[in-house]
């Protein structure tokens, strides 16, 4: 179980599936979390890929696969996945922000945005504009 497992599936996910259902991607992504299982995640992967998939039945499969746990555990890996998408999420986002400021003129770097208050880089945005 870790991490580097959580972001190996959600590139895996986006390579195969872009268009799949928020909560589909959260399900693979807490079943690799949970298995570590590289195979038995991508063949769940591929299941909730196709269209005439009974989504609620192939979950229910694999739910029947995973350990039980007790809730307050589930709920911990819930969180720690949830976290780590979030920060593949911000760290696709500073990139494109700082990609645009840089069309733009204006020169930010990724630990700039990370560090500095808002209003700064708000600030150096408003300036270069007035230029």
């Amino acid at each position: 179980m870790s991490l580097i497992t959580i972001k190996e599936t959600i590139e895996k996910i986006e390579a195969k599936n872009k268009s799949m259902p928020v909560e589909d991607k959260q399900y693979v992504v807490q079943f690799a979390f949970k298995t570590n299982d590289k195979e038995l995640t991508e063949s769940l992967l591929d299941e909730l890929s196709k269209e005439e998939s009974d989504r609620e039945a192939v979950k229910a499969k694999y739910d029947a696969i995973i350990d039980l746990k007790p809730k307050w555990l589930e709920h911990i890996e819930n969180l720690l996945v949830a976290i780590e998408m979030y920060r593949l999420e911000e760290k696709k986002a500073s990139q494109r922000l700082v990609e645009l400021l840089k069309a733009h003129n204006i020169d930010v770097s990724i630990e700039e945005l990370r560090c500095e208050d808002t209003s700064i880089i708000k600030e150096r945005v408003v300036k270069s504009m007035s230029l």
